[in-house]
Order: structure tokens, then C-alpha cells, then sequence
């Protein structure tokens, strides 16, 4: 195994041992269980780094390797490393230290030590180096201000995260105590630290743990759960020897305001400063769009100093030594509204600044995450590289060989045909999908089409079809940071506000992902929650409102970011939504739960004639149950819990069977049964995971001849939708890019069938072939959705080009699989799996879960 890290310099600030951090794939076998691997600069000896396995291989071998190591690249320039095995023992590095106490945690890094407040959150006590304190009386201090009080936050836990020796993080978590909020508002704060330096990166999350009250299962601004909030700050006090001069740099090193230290000075970015900042994306609980000022103002003691549109600014507080505290925003003007300041002694950010002309509304279930550099020991020329930091990339082939990945695009993919990355960050301007809670989302621009009246149309895509593991894989694929870029914006995106954190609504509904917003319609005051009260307008409100649905479940694209960040949240993210699926799925298996589904099931029958009865599988053959599937596999891989194997393994059992009457599963309906090959496309995944695993027993044969029974029967049947528009309420580009995922399930059969393969490999580039015309033939081609569907499918026709793939290991024969094939609804079936139900909820039974089961439906 040896690698090549290509790490690039792009502010134009030579950087000398900044730490980089990347994550190697290595295929199996490569790197053993007991093996190291070293980091050699373009010259010199073997670098210190510090390395964590991620995932390994079955046999043990290192699957993801997450590595930093410091690097040294000139202003504007390149360098690479080389990442190999050693046999020697690696550089001895003296670097962090953490030692924790009762009272407090001391990070020593070389450089200093900052000390952590252990009983309550400031976060930090001290910061001191070679005797000297560097902050000043009250250290530091967070303030959250909601109707005119200010709340103190209660420090609950502090954890070693990550330790070191290069890197460490420290965990902190707790709640804002305030008069009936219960705990409502919670926080997380992860305090980064670097060995050799008194730089500090400080991550902060606030979140509102409390439910929404989404009457009418409508999900508006100005819910009863949301907390509005006047302010959110934290701040470092400065000793008297760094008040003596002050630099801020609004935007670049070439425009600088300076300053003596007794004056203030205050950066604040009210918007994005873009042509469209003041689009209807940012209307309030009101309705109201409160931004008043276009980009960012510079003020000092109530004067404006300057004004410009898109700050990235960083703050410099020092003496005559030339060395002091800086502060950096990433992401300022992008997460607005955000203020940086230095007065009084402090010098502080606000995250939500109180001069905003409106409250900052947190919605119930919702949090937001900020970030602040700091460097103690900073120069005054502070901090650039923070807001720009290394960029490193492994060249394509590394992914590609790997042996991780079977889907990967080729060059001069389907995708490259329609689109680029600069398209779809260019849409971002179109919305203004800019402000700390819309930032990272891709602007849903298909449901504008045909959208007549004046003014700007909003609507939200909420990561549809997995286009952050779409584009992931294009980073891989090709190398181009830009899909890097769109993909990790929108995984925190989605990990912060798409996400619904709350346990105290429904089952179906706590740690689910919401919809993207409504078809057709401006997403009205939903934000990015699909239902709003504005809708009523056009929609019956007997068949509109809900909340987060499992069909809506898309996993895969957080999965690759923990694997390339090494951030637990992802990993954890994954694991919930795989939970909440699979919960929504099944149901909250509660008795009242289940006689409330029973009832439901009786009505179908009163709904169906004798002679139109559709099949009673338990599990739907749709989407909802292959997203469940590709979540399950995806929660086993950032974990390896085979309980997750397990579930997915259900899942199938209860969706579909070799000998299913197929006729009678009406998947030609297309309207109605389209999403089939979703569940058969994650079927897929899930036999080339248990082949990974060296796992054919039962319930791989039970897939494996599930999916080839499908599989041929669409070779004698399946077409291309647009062939039959008249089938179709709106035959547009969509339907050609679905079936590309038709021409993907074909190939996997064909790596199942020697036999049959040329059939299935001949259909399926057929398939791709009409697809990519009938895509080519509609200029709508290149909006979101159709273009989200060949990110995550259009990687087949580079396959197809490749020739057969290598066929699967033929399992042992059975003599008769489990399961049987799905009943038709009647009232047998029905009693038959109410008693299996409640006998499952009678043995199981938790008198609090039958009460907070009807607590949200009575609330609702």
C-alpha cells in the first residue's frame, strides 16, 4: 500500500506545520491489523502523525485510515506526501497532554496550556504560557439572551473525544436553565486542540430538544415549540497587554482597519450581501423578510468606519510585541447573520448577534452549529490560513481501487454531459440559500417550472435521491474539490436542520429527516419542513400535513463525510436515521399502536372489492423500505453491529420473495409503483455487502433469488416510462432519469446469472441508452431533481461501457428458502399479524410508551 496526498496552498499564505488531516481507503488486505503506515514530505525524514482506524476490512485489515500530519506548503503552491507502511516505529512526538480534574481539564500543548472549566461552561478558565496569563479577568464567557434574561448555561458532561497526540478534542454538553424551559435548550460545545500551538477551533451547537407542535401537521414558523432568541455570544476577556492595539481585516490580508485599543470596533454581517439577499427565503414567523442592510457594516463607537457585501473577516487584538489574540469566522457571510467584536475589554462573536432586526427562531427539534477560530499567540497578520485552511486530496485512482466502492462514475460521466459542481453552487444565488439555517441545502429549482406569477419561488430539496452521496462520489471519481465542497456543506446542512432532534414527538416522526419541501408550491413559512399553513390556499386539508416520512431517508452521503471527517455525528446521525426507519417502518409496536393499525387494515379491506384486493406483504415495495434497507447497511458499516445486518435482513424478508406473484404486485402502474426498483437497487447493495462478508448463507440466497426473480421478469416486461406518457400525469425529464436505477438493478442481476447476463446486460444498456436521449431532448435536464438521479444512478452507463462485471460466488443450493410470498389482503392475513403484533407489544409492554403514544396524537 503506498498512496500519494496531493495538499494545496490557496490563500496565498505559506504555511509551515499546519496540520492536515485525510482519510486514506486501502484495500483489503493492504494494511494489516498490526501494520502502521508513515508520512514522507517531498523530502526528509518519516513524519510524526497521528492515525485512527475507522473501519476494517472482515479479515481485519484497515478499511479507512483517518491521518494528520503537519505539512509545510509555500503561498499559493503544492506539495506531496506519500503515505507507505513502515516497519520501523514511527517519530516520537512530545505532543498533547490532557489531564483531567474535578474542578477543571488542562490541555497542555507545547506551546501553552488552556485550562477547562469542569463545573461550569465558560469554557475556558485560563490560557498561559511560560507563566504569562493571556486572558483577562472573567476568562470567557457564553451568553444566550431570550425575553430579556440572560441564561446560564449548566455544564452536564466533559469527555475526552479525541486524544491526540497531534490533535485533541474535548466534548462538552449541557443545558441553558431558565424558567419553564425543562431543559428545552441544549448545547454541545467540541473545543479543538493542536499540539505545538495555542490555536483553538471551538464548534458550538445549540439545540431546541423540544418537539414541534405542528397543529394541523402544518410545520410554520411561529410553532409554539420554536424559541425565539435576542442573542447568542461567546467571548474571551483580554488582559490590559493585549488592549494596546487592534487590526481588522473585513475580507483579505490587502484591507485592513486599525486601530488603538481603546476604541471598539464591531464587524457585523446582516445578509449575504448577494444580488438576492433579500428574497423571500428569509421571511420570518410573520411573513416578513426583516434584512435591512445588504453584506456587512464596519462601526467603531457608533460611527461607520465601512461597509462592503461578503465578509470573511478576522479580528487581531494584541500589543507591542506584535503578538496577540485573533479571532476567525469560516462561513460568515454564509451563515449570516454574524457579528465580530472587540469593546470593553472582550472580544467577542455573535453567532446570533442582538442587533439583528428580528429574533433568531430556533423551531422544535432544530439546532445550529457554529464555529470560531482562535489563535493565543498570533501574529499580526493573523489567521488566514484558518479561514483557507490546506486543502488534501488523494488522486482518483486511490478511490477507485480500493475495492470499496462498486458504484463509482467514470470520467466524461452522465452527469458531466448536464451539469458540473459550479452549476449547482451557482444555484445558491438563484434562492439566496444563504443564512445559518438554509446554508449547505440545494435549491429545488424543478418545482419553479411553470411558475408564473412575479418573485422568487422557494423551495428546498432536503438531500432527495442522496445527493450528498451523489456527489461525493463524483469527488471521488474525479478529484474536483468542488463536489467536496457541495457535499460537505450540504451534510452539515442536513445533520443540523433537516434532521428532526427531538424525542418527544411521534415515533414515526423523533430523529426522522423531513421531506423536501412541497411539490409545485412555494415552500411558504415551512422553512425546510415541506407543510405550511400558507399552502391551505391551494391544498384540502384533509389530505395535507405530516411530518417526516420514511420514504424520505437518505444515508449514505453522511456515511462517506464521517469516513473522510472522522466526526462522530455523522456516524451517530446514521445510526438514527436507520433507527427511525425502521421504527417507521414497523410502527411503534406499542398495543395501541398496533389496534390502531389493525383498524386502519380493516378499512383497506372495506376500501378493495373481493376481486381487487392488492398483496399484504408487512413491508411496502417502495422506496421507503429500500431507503430503510440502504440505511441499515449503511448504519453496519460506520458501526459493524451486526444488528444492523439483521434489520436489513427483515426488512427484505417482509418486502418481497422469489415466488411473489408479480402480476399482482401491478409494478407497471407507474404513478403508483415506480419506487420498486429503489428496494431492489439496495437489495443490490446488500448482496455485494454480504459477499464482502463471506456470508452466503441462508438469507443472502433468500436476496439473491428474490432479486433475479424480479430481475427477469423486467426483462420481459419493463419500458421505458416516457415511452408511455400517456400513463403519466407529468411526463418531464424525471421519468427518464428513474430509469436509469432500472438499467442498475439489471446489472446486478447480471453479476448473479451467467446464464442470463447478456440478456440483463443487453436490457439494461438499452435502458441507459433511451435515458440518456430522452434526458438530452428536455432542456429541464439540468434542474435539481433530474440531475440528482443521475448522481446517484448515472454511474451504470460507465459500467456498462466497462463490459460484464465479475459474477458473484455461487452460494450452496437450499432446499427451501424461508419466508413465504406475500397474501393477499384479506381479513386472515390481517387477525394474523394483529396477534403477532400484540403479542409482540403484551411482551414488551411500557405503561410511559402507551402514554406518549396517545400523548402526541391527542396533542396533534
Amino acid at each position: 500500500m503506498e498512496q500519494e496526498i496531493l495538499v494545496q496552498e490557496t490563500a496565498g499564505v505559506a504555511r509551515l506545520g499546519e496540520l492536515v488531516r485525510v482519510s486514506l481507503p486501502c484495500e483489503p488486505g493492504s494494511l494489516p491489523f498490526d501494520r502502521l503506515v508513515g508520512v514522507l514530505p517531498p523530502a526528509g525524514d518519516v513524519l510524526a502523525c497521528q492515525q485512527r482506524v475507522l473501519k476494517r476490512w472482515p479479515d481485519g485489515s484497515t478499511k479507512w485510515l483517518l491521518i494528520d500530519f503537519p505539512a509545510a506548503v509555500p503561498a499559493g503552491g503544492a506539495a506531496i506526501y506519500r503515505i507507505a507502511p513502515v516497519s520501523a516505529s514511527l517519530p516520537v512526538v512530545a505532543g498533547l497532554e490532557v489531564v483531567a480534574g474535578p474542578a477543571s481539564w488542562e490541555v497542555r500543548t507545547g506551546a501553552g496550556t488552556f485550562t477547562v472549566d469542569a463545573r461550569n461552561f465558560r469554557p475556558l478558565l485560563s490560557v498561559s504560557r511560560e507563566g504569562e496569563e493571556l486572558l483577562g479577568a472573567g476568562a470567557s464567557r457564553c451568553r444566550l439572551i431570550i425575553d430579556g434574561r440572560e441564561l446560564d448555561p449548566v455544564l452536564e458532561v466533559v469527555e475526552l473525544e479525541d486524544p491526540g497526540p497531534l490533535r485533541a478534542v474535548l466534548r462538552l454538553c449541557g443545558h441553558f436553565d431558565g424558567t419553564g424551559m425543562l431543559h428545552q435548550l441544549r448545547f454541545t460545545c467540541r473545543l479543538h486542540f493542536f499540539a505545538g500551538s495555542l490555536a483553538l477551533r471551538m464548534e458550538f451547537t445549540l439545540h431546541n430538544a423540544a418537539a414541534a407542535r405542528h397543529s394541523g401537521g402544518l410545520w410554520d414558523l411561529g410553532d409554539p415549540g420554536s424559541v425565539l432568541i435576542s442573542e447568542l455570544s461567546w467571548g474571551v476577556s483580554l488582559p490590559e497587554a493585549r488592549r494596546e492595539s487592534i487590526s481588522l481585516f473585513p475580507a483579505d490580508q490587502a484591507h485592513v482597519f486599525r486601530m488603538p485599543g481603546g476604541q471598539g470596533v464591531t464587524l457585523y454581517q446582516e445578509s449575504s450581501g448577494g444580488a438576492n439577499w433579500q428574497s423571500a427565503n428569509h421571511r420570518n414567523r410573520d411573513g416578513v423578510v426583516p434584512l435591512q442592510h445588504r453584506g456587512y457594516l464596519i462601526e467603531s463607537e457608533g460611527r461607520k468606519l465601512g461597509s462592503g457585501l461578503r465578509a470573511e473577516p478576522t479580528l487581531w487584538c494584541g500589543g507591542a510585541v506584535g503578538v496577540g489574540l485573533a479571532a476567525a469566522l469560516p462561513t460568515c457571510w454564509q451563515e449570516f447573520p454574524k457579528e465580530l467584536r472587540v469593546g470593553a475589554g472582550w472580544l467577542e462573536v455573535g453567532f446570533l448577534p442582538g442587533r439583528f432586526p428580528d429574533l433568531h427562531e430556533l423551531q422544535g427539534g432544530e439546532r445550529k452549529t457554529h464555529c470560531v477560530e482562535l489563535d493565543f499567540l498570533a501574529p499580526a497578520d493573523p489567521l488566514f490560513g484558518a479561514l483557507a485552511p490546506l486543502r488534501a486530496t488523494l488522486a482518483p485512482r486511490h478511490y477507485r481501487d480500493c475495492g470499496i466502492f462498486f458504484d463509482l462514475p467514470f470520467p466524461g460521466d452522465l452527469v458531466s454531459r448536464f451539469t458540473g459542481p459550479q452549476d449547482l453552487l451557482g444555484k445558491r444565488e438563484m434562492l439566496d440559500e444563504y443564512g445559518w439555517r438554509n446554508f449547505g441545502e440545494v435549491y429545488a429549482d424543478h418545482e419553479a417550472v411553470g411558475h408564473q406569477e412575479g418573485g422568487c419561488f422557494v423551495s428546498h430539496y432536503n438531500n432527495q435521491y442522496d445527493l450528498c452521496g451523489g456527489a461525493y462520489r463524483q469527488f471521488f471519481a474525479t478529484g474536483d474539490l468542488r463536489w467536496r465542497e457541495l457535499a460537505g456543506d450540504l451534510a452539515r446542512h442536513v445533520l443540523d436542520i433537516d434532521i428532526y432532534h427531538t424525542d418527544e414527538d411521534r415515533d414515526e416522526y423523533n430523529h426522522g429527516l423531513f421531506w423536501h419541501t412541497s411539490h409545485y408550491i412555494d415552500a411558504g413559512l415551512s422553512t425546510h419542513r415541506t407543510m405550511s399553513r400558507e399552502h391551505l390556499k391551494e391544498k384540502d386539508p384533509r389530505f395535507y400535513g405530516g411530518g417526516p416520512g420514511y420514504e424520505h431517508c437518505y444515508t449514505t452521503g453522511l456515511a462517506y463525510h464521517y469516513f473522510l471527517t472522522g466526526n462522530p455525528e455523522y456516524r451517530n446521525a446514521v445510526v438514527g436515521l436507520a433507527l427511525w426507519c425502521f421504527r417507521a417502518l414497523t410502527g411503534s409496536r406499542t398495543v395501541l399502536a398496533t389496534l390502531h393499525q389493525t383498524v386502519r387494515n380493516l378499512k383497506l379491506l372495506r376500501h378493495y372489492g373481493v376481486e381487487s384486493r392488492p398483496l399484504f406483504p408487512r413491508f411496502p415495495l417502495t422506496r421507503g423500505t429500500g431507503n430503510g434497507l440502504t440505511a441499515c447497511l449503511d448504519a453496519f458499516e460506520v458501526t459493524g453491529e451486526p444488528r444492523f445486518l439483521a434489520l436489513a435482513e427483515e426488512l427484505i424478508l417482509g418486502a418481497l420473495h422469489p415466488d411473489d406473484d408479480l402480476a399482482a404486485r401491478d409494478l407497471l402502474n407507474a404513478e403508483i409503483c415506480w419506487s420498486y426498483t429503489v428496494l431492489l437497487a439496495a437489495l443490490g447493495k446488500y448482496l455485494h455487502k454480504k459477499e464482502e462478508l463471506g456470508q452466503l448463507d441462508e438469507a443472502y440466497q433468500y436476496g439473491r433469488a428474490s432479486l433475479l426473480a424480479y430481475a427477469r421478469w423486467m426483462l420481459d416486461h419493463e419500458y421505458p416510462y416516457l415511452d408511455k406518457p400517456e400513463k403519466l400525469e407529468f411526463p418531464n425529464e424525471t421519468w427518464a432519469g428513474q430509469d436509469l436505477r432500472k438499467a442498475v438493478v439489471l446489472y446486478h442481476a447480471a453479476r448473479l446469472d451467467g446464464a442470463l447476463a447478456p440478456r440483463f446486460l443487453l436490457r439494461a444498456r438499452e435502458l441507459y441508452d433511451t435515458a440518456t436521449l430522452q434526458l438530452a431532448a428536455f432542456p429541464t435536464s439540468t434542474l435539481t431533481r433530474p440531475v440528482a438521479l443521475m448522481l446517484q444512478n448515472g454511474w451504470i452507463g460507465g459500467a456498462l461501457e466497462a463490459g460484464a462485471p465479475p459474477l458473484a460466488p455461487v452460494p450452496p443450493q437450499l432446499r427451501a428458502l424461508p419466508g413465504q410470498p406475500a397474501q393477499v389482503l384479506s381479513i386472515l392475513p390481517v387477525l394474523a399479524r394483529c396477534v403477532g403484533e400484540l403479542c409482540y407489544a403484551l411482551g414488551h409492554l411500557d405503561l410511559r410508551r402507551e402514554a406518549a403514544w396517545l400523548r402526541a396524537r391527542v396533542g396533534a
